[in-house]
């Protein structure tokens, strides 16, 4: 399993290598790129509500004296209520839910908590990362009750509230889809035709979560040459079909990630285009072009930049922003605009930057 948990100093060491309101790339469109919302913490995803509004899930910050338990890269990780989402309309900012369950690095301060975001027939739903062993909910963290809420799919509203309707990390439990290890990571996910989809990217799994709570398996990818796959972005394309993106895992191999294509009727998977690195999100645009978000375009270990690639219906690619520090969440808003979640594993200074063509 491959966790995005990168230390601040990284982070910022890649920050200190590029613009931070980057210049427009030098193709035919041009885009101008500005912050419409900062400060968060840990921002990993954005979605759309049905009234325009954006909402943007936090990760968390610091949990002082929270129960600990050990990351896959031996890293302290500890527990705490930190995750939270915020709602940007008409321009305002407003963390609008608090105290929901978030796993961060002791020393860095990156977090595995709120994740993946979306609407599905005006109601707002939100995943709940981990990156481990589901076990361990209930052991290295029992000392906290709501750490059970790890791994897991909620609804949630405006006044705050929100509501357990899956716990995905039993499921992995349970089936393993994809065998080997049990680990569960629940990614993003996005509304289909009977319910949530939903990346594992622990359990290297496509999921399907019905109306009623009852998970199913939709896609399996197992390792291919010991390289674990791990499927993070997911989007239902023009044709009906579900698209996985994916980041890989270790080593992390510079042009190793492909985006996949799941046949909504029987299941089956092919590659809908491959030479990509570390993809951490893909969002369909309103003209059939298929945006794909790199987490970091050299490789997660050799650092540096992440970037926006355009897929145009007729394949060709473009660069629609590079310069990005460490993004994990892309969407195409109402407006037509491209947004992107910046410094997704840092508290405290997260962003979220709005991409447009000129003139839009």
């Amino acid at each position: 399993m491959a966790t995005l948990l990168l230390s601040k100093s990284v982070v910022m060491a890649a920050a200190g290598s590029v613009a931070l309101l980057i210049a427009p790339p030098a193709m035919a469109i041009t885009y101008v790129t500005t912050i419409v919302a900062s400060g968060l913490d840990n921002p990993r995803s954005v979605a759309f509500g049905p009234d325009g509004s954006m909402y943007i899930a936090e990760g968390g910050t610091f949990n002082p004296g929270g129960p600990t338990t050990i990351s896959a890269e031996g890293t302290v990780l500890a527990f705490g209520n930190t995750g939270a989402i915020t709602r940007v309309s008409s321009g305002v900012q407003t963390r609008i839910v608090s105290g929901l369950p978030s796993l961060t690095d002791v020393v860095s301060g990156a977090a595995t908590g709120p994740q993946g975001l979306t609407f599905r027939n005006g109601v707002g739903y939100l995943l709940t990362g981990l990156g481990r062993n589901p076990d361990v909910r209930t052991t290295d963290l029992a000392a906290a009750p709501d750490a059970v809420n790890l791994a897991s799919l909620f609804s949630f509203a405006d006044d705050g509230s929100f509501l357990k309707l899956a716990d995905l990390g039993d499921y992995e439990k349970l089936h393993n889809p994809a065998g080997g290890p049990v680990d569960s990571n629940p990614y993003h996910l996005v509304g289909g035709p009977d319910g949530l989809l939903v990346t594992d990217a622990g359990g290297n799994s496509l999921l399907n979560v019905a109306s009623d709570g009852t998970i199913s398996t939709v896609a399996a990818f197992p390792d291919v040459g010991g390289i674990e796959p791990v499927p993070t972005g997911i989007g239902v394309g023009p044709d009906g079909a579900f698209y996985v993106g994916q980041l890989t895992g270790v080593p992390f191999i510079h042009g190793s990630a492909n985006v996949f294509r799941i046949d909504p009727d029987d299941h089956s998977s092919s590659i809908f285009a491959s030479g990509f690195t570390n993809i951490t999100d893909i969002a369909w645009g309103a003209d059939g072009s298929l945006y794909v978000l790199q987490f970091s375009d050299a490789g997660i270990f050799a650092g540096g930049p992440g970037s926006i690639i355009r897929i145009g219906r007729n394949g060709n690619r473009s660069t629609v922003l590079g310069g990005l520090i460490a993004p994990t969440g892309l969407e195409v808003g109402p407006d037509g605009a491209i947004y992107v979640t910046n410094f997704s594993p840092v508290p405290g200074i997260g962003q979220v930057l709005r991409i447009a063509a000129v003139p839009e």
